[in-house]
């Protein structure tokens, strides 16, 4: 495996940076809102061409997968991942925002309620639908992202249109959740760090505590490890890896999350600081497709199919 970035997409990232920062400079403080939707920055993202990157010949999915992870770094929510991945490279014709839903289409799902497309995954197929006026209802945000589920799902997928390569879609949606989720957990150790270089206990900084940055140093490693996953996954095509991704992360995210919650003491429970901006969405996205259940099920049907 390369673990070179090319330079085209660190310079990528480095413009991307720039805009998140000046999101981020100009965002309101966390006001205890349990869901939120940064449009204006959704937007801004799009116009600026960051979410096509998967589909330009000078960057490619690699940079896409950078992209991803960054922007959920940052406790900000915006839809990015399945545009990022999903659009760009399967339905690049279809307006964004985009929402997918799997299994039971009458359920919620994130950014339903402010999508232009919605995604219907079955096990065997899948079909877009361009999503029109009343179409959503909004439903209790328990995950920090907004969820909406669809009014009418039967006349939704009525008019739907069928997306010939279900398989890709699958795999494409496997990889988004692998980075997102790699960046949403990048982005709440980042700022458990912050926290414990500066609330002092015991007459000393909690991070100088050798038991609290073991316990850090294994929650860095496990996410530097997905975060390289996702990026390979990206770039391969390969459904084992996309599997692979997707089931490490969303297996490791409750262990990653107790500890970062633990070193936050009963400040990370509260509203009033942005951990549960990222341990939210992370919450929701340990279910994606399945679960990490389903993805290491079907990493060992591919690798040892004469078993399964």
């Amino acid at each position: 495996m390369n673990f070179v970035v090319p330079e085209e997409c660190n310079a990528l990232i480095g413009a991307l940076e720039k805009l998140l920062a000046q999101a981020e400079a100009t965002a309101q403080a966390v006001d205890g809102s349990r869901s939120f939707f940064t449009g204006a920055l959704d937007a801004a993202l799009e116009e600026a061409g960051f979410l096509d990157a998967a589909g330009l010949e000078e960057f490619g999915p690699i940079a896409a997968a950078m992209v991803v992870q960054e922007i959920s770094s940052k406790p900000v929510i915006v839809e990015a991942a399945h545009s990022s991945f999903v659009r760009a490279l399967a339905l690049p014709d279809w307006p964004r925002p985009i929402a997918v839903l799997t299994g039971k289409f009458d359920q919620a799902t994130r950014f339903l309620g402010v999508a232009r497309s919605v995604v219907l995954l079955g096990e065997n197929h899948a079909r877009a639908c361009r999503i029109e006026g009343k179409d959503t209802i909004a439903t209790e945000p328990f995950f920090a992202y907004p969820m909406a589920r669809l009014a009418d799902p039967a006349a939704c997928l009525a008019r739907s249109e069928v997306v010939s390569d279900a398989a890709l879609v699958r795999r494409l949606l496997l990889v988004a959740t692998a980075c997102e989720l790699s960046g949403v957990l990048k982005g709440a150790l980042f700022g458990v760090n912050e926290y414990v270089k500066n609330r002092r206990q015991f007459g000393r900084a909690l991070g100088s505590f050798q038991a609290v940055q073991h316990r850090l140093a294994m929650c860095a490693s496990t996410i530097a490890a997905g975060e390289w996953l996702a990026r390979r996954a990206a770039v391969s095509g390969s459904m084992e890896d996309a599997v692979m991704a997707a089931g490490y992360l969303q297996e490791s995210t409750s262990r990653i999350l107790y500890d970062l919650h633990q070193f936050m003491g009963a400040m990370g429970l509260t509203l009033e600081h942005p951990l549960y901006r990222w341990s939210y969405r992370a919450k929701l996205l340990v279910s994606d497709l399945g679960g990490a259940s389903r993805q290491l099920r079907d990493v060992a049907a591919i690798a040892w199919p004469e078993t399964a």
